[in-house]
């Protein structure tokens, strides 16, 4: 289970609780496993939640499956009942012969469960659930019935409608990786409150902040305008691949060259920081992920920083600057850390 969980590109945290239920149904998992389940379920409580809907999903399709798969009738039964010994002889058909066919048509039919188990939880996503929400320290990737997918950060919430003339979809907040499939006829838009990206087939990401948008193009092109209801007013902006745009709530813009693919490891849960990095700045990036939150000194926060982090480990972020600078680290409650001061020298 380990390696069909932790291979690239990592799984969804949806993906892994529906695989884990399933195979926990099915029976297969060793003792092993199931220690590593309980495990991972101990690890987040958004493990926890993903499981429980899962279930909840999981009885719906056991109260429906037979009408779905096998009858329209009211009345049905799932007891296969066999002929008369006596039928059977005059048949030709054997004691083992029968059991086969009894085996036949429950693999048909646990076979049909299962594909009903995809489907439902493939519609649900696509088709039924408009609408992404992703907690601290979840990382979601979904796709979108048109082809196109969203790779969504913690804190996030996204809403997709895919029209037959436009494919829009609104980031009410947080952080998103969107990789659109190309169709002419339709373009996509992305309503990022005082901005609106728009692309036809390419790969971008956005970052909704209070006060700012940050747009980053990593293949293809797209165009940003302001939104019709927006405060501050700008001129449409066209951006092309390592091409990075900011723009304010007062609409005030700024361009700049990046290399893309190391601007947006975040959707690759990877925090770098490099030269003109403060520790202040490490530390409001942990923070906007994870529900560990973080309080720097004020000294210690303009304290140059060059390292990588998973940005899920908050926790390996905060050693890594106490052992480095000798500061103080008090974990004032599970959820409030506070980094500083730095401790005086004897």
């Amino acid at each position: 289970m380990t390696d069909r969980i932790d291979e690239n590109p990592p799984m969804s945290i949806p993906e892994q609780a529906a695989e884990w239920l399933l195979r926990w149904h099915c029976g297969d998992l060793s003792i092993a496993e199931r220690f590593e389940y309980l495990t991972w379920l101990k690890t987040s409580p958004v493990h926890i939640a993903e499981t429980l809907r899962m279930c909840r999903l999981y009885s719906w399709l056991e109260a429906t499956k037979l009408k779905l798969f096998v009858t329209n009738e009211d009345n049905f039964s799932n007891v296969v009942e066999l002929p008369p010994l006596r039928e059977r002889a005059a048949s030709g058909t054997s004691g083992a012969g029968w059991q086969s066919l009894w085996k036949v048509r429950v693999a048909a039919g646990a076979a049909a469960i299962g594909l009903t188990a995809v489907l439902a939880l493939g519609t649900k996503v696509v088709w039924i659930d408009h609408t992404l929400r992703t907690e601290a320290g979840e990382w979601r990737t979904i796709p979108l019935a048109d082809g196109s997918s969203v790779s969504a950060a913690p804190y996030t919430r996204i809403h997709h409608d895919i029209g037959d003339e436009e494919r829009l979809v609104t980031l009410e907040r947080g952080s998103a990786v969107f990789q659109v499939a190309k169709d002419s006829s339709r373009p996509f838009l992305v309503d990022a409150g005082f901005a609106v990206i728009r692309a036809t087939g390419t790969e971008f990401g956005v970052e909704l902040e209070e006060n700012e948008l940050h747009v980053t193009v990593s293949e293809g092109s797209v165009t940003v305008s302001p939104a019709r209801d927006s405060a501050g007013a700008f001129a449409a902006v066209p951006l092309v691949v390592d091409e990075k745009l900011t723009i304010s709530s007062t609409g005030e813009t700024a361009m700049i060259p990046v290399d893309a693919e190391g601007s947006l490891e975040w959707a690759n849960r990877r925090l770098t920081f490099r030269e003109g990095d403060d520790i202040g700045d490490a530390v409001a990036r942990f923070n906007k992920y994870n529900g560990i939150k973080m309080v720097v000194d004020d000294t210690l926060a303009r304290l140059q920083i060059r390292a990588a982090f998973d940005a899920n480990d908050p926790a390996s972020f905060a050693e890594s600057v106490q052992k480095r600078t000798g500061a103080s680290l008090t974990k004032e409650t599970p959820e409030l850390w506070r980094i500083g001061p730095l401790k005086s020298s004897p």
